[in-house]
């Protein structure tokens, strides 16, 4: 594994995921991502604001932010190479390059718009400067704390890095002396730094992003969400690839008593790997805490693997694998035409019947309600397609402006809200929804609701488009 042929196999794979962004359309969390960079916050309820910042960066340009995205894989494989060369050996960072590569989840990262790639260039570049510092050069800690830094800009699951650096290397003899404190020190001071804004942010919304159980639920476990969230993860990762994981890492924990290499690595992936585990009896979505530790432990295991004869069979087979499973995820992602869907919801515009005041559209989901806003003209002030009124808040639509909002007004209160002195501006107006079934929330607050037409996708699912006549609110 030369560096030059390295170089051009990434290339090559750059070019392709190059090709693949300017031949698909937008995907419903990159037109997520392209709404919120035209509402910034401290914080989203999907992470923290650092994804809709850097879209923001590419003004009004969204096709040059989505092909940034390929860029940033190349430099994430680099910054891969560096870190493992640095723990290993080239031809480790080689083969360890070509294996992230090919895994699902880090293709379909670099072909859409997201927070998991950029927070994985951070991960890795300051894993490699804490290599640096964990051999002795403890000013490198420094580094490791910046980079940890940017990388809790963009995913709260980048904060496991940091944590497991630190926990393992307090309870490693060679470290637990003063430089090594402030550096620790300095890395918590940064993370912290990080996390102030996104916190403040869900203090001002009574801490609702983050209410998701009690103490004895954080403990059930349910068998139906755990087969779902493995199976989400295995092909997130493809299934020989979670195999492979979970016996490197129980062959790491074992090494690491013995080698302060493999007890690096440890530090580097037990706490990521740890809470993967978790969340996957949870039921919930691990894919990018293992994504973080995953770089540290598949070089462990290729490291090691190398040494077997059976070993180009055996890596033939995994990489197959995750690249098969690749090709399957990539094509499932750019399957549906939301372009195509959007016409037909402005067909259907033409055929609404008239009212006092604009029409508007609402999209069963925040996804669909995302994906179909970047096809339709945005005010600025309302997003160009609204999903249905609730009080539950659990999605960032929930805290953006709503058609069910009453405006402050010097109109006198009628008798049906006598408590709010205020407007709805869209009271009588016509809409559209668009979705798999009518919610109880739009039928009661129409006067009327009807089914127009319905939309067959090619992933074997149909969305029914409705008019709804004569907005009244929700019945108080």
């Amino acid at each position: 594994m030369k560096p030059k042929f390295l170089a051009l196999f990434l290339f090559l794979a750059t070019a392709l995921r190059v090709v693949w962004v300017v031949t698909h359309e937008v995907s419903p969390p990159e037109a997520y991502h392209w709404l919120c960079s035209h509402r910034l916050a401290a914080g989203y309820f999907d992470g923290p604001a650092g994804t809709a910042l850097l879209v923001r960066a590419f003004g009004e340009n969204f096709e040059m932010a989505r092909l940034f995205w390929p860029v940033l894989g190349l430099f994430c494989s680099a910054c891969a190479w560096l870190f493992v060369r640095r723990v290993y050996d080239v031809a480790t960072a080689g083969w360890c390059v070509v294996f992230l590569n090919v895994l699902p989840i880090f293709n379909l990262a670099a072909t859409r718009v997201g927070p998991l790639l950029p927070a994985l260039v951070s991960v890795l570049a300051g894993l490699t400067f804490a290599k640096v510092a964990w051999d002795g050069r403890r000013w490198a800690w420094g580094g490791a704390g910046v980079f940890f830094f940017v990388a809790l800009l963009f995913s709260y699951a980048a904060l496991l890095v940091p944590m497991s650096l630190i926990a393992c290397a307090l309870f490693h003899g060679r470290h637990r002396m003063q430089a090594d404190l402030l550096g620790f020190a300095a890395i918590t001071l940064l993370c912290v730094l990080a996390l102030i804004p996104p916190l403040r942010w869900n203090a001002s919304l009574e801490w609702i992003p983050l209410v998701g159980g009690t103490w004895r639920t954080a403990w059930e476990f349910r068998l139906i969400p755990f087969l779902e969230s493995f199976r989400e993860f295995g092909t997130a990762f493809s299934f020989p690839v979670v195999l492979g994981f979970f016996l490197a890492l129980g062959f790491l924990i074992r090494d690491a008593r013995v080698h302060a290499r493999s007890a690096f690595v440890m530090a580097a992936c037990l706490l990521p790997w740890g809470w993967t585990g978790y969340l996957l009896l949870r039921g919930e979505n691990a894919i990018p805490a293992a994504l973080f530790g995953s770089v540290a432990l598949a070089a462990f295991g290729i490291f090691h693997l190398q040494k077997n004869r059976l070993a180009p069979g055996m890596g033939a087979l995994v990489l197959v694998a995750a690249l098969l499973t690749s090709l399957h995820s990539l094509r499932e992602a750019g399957l549906i035409s939301w372009k195509a869907v959007a016409a037909e919801l402005h067909a259907a515009a033409r055929d609404l019947p008239a009212a006092e005041g604009e029409s508007f559209f609402i999209a069963e989901n925040a996804d669909l309600a995302a994906v179909l806003g970047c096809y339709f003209p945005d005010n600025g002030k309302y997003p160009p397609v609204f999903v249905p009124e609730s009080p539950d808040i659990s999605n960032q639509f929930g805290v953006w402006p709503s058609y069910g909002d009453f405006i402050e007004s010097d109109v006198v209160a009628n008798e049906f809200f006598q408590e709010q002195k205020g407007v709805n501006p869209f009271l009588g107006r016509n809409a559209i929804y668009v979705g798999e079934e009518l919610p109880q929330t739009v039928k009661a607050a129409f006067q009327e609701v009807r089914p127009y037409r319905k939309i067959p996708l090619l992933n074997g699912e149909t969305l029914t488009i409705f008019f709804c006549l004569g907005y009244q609110t929700l019945p108080l």
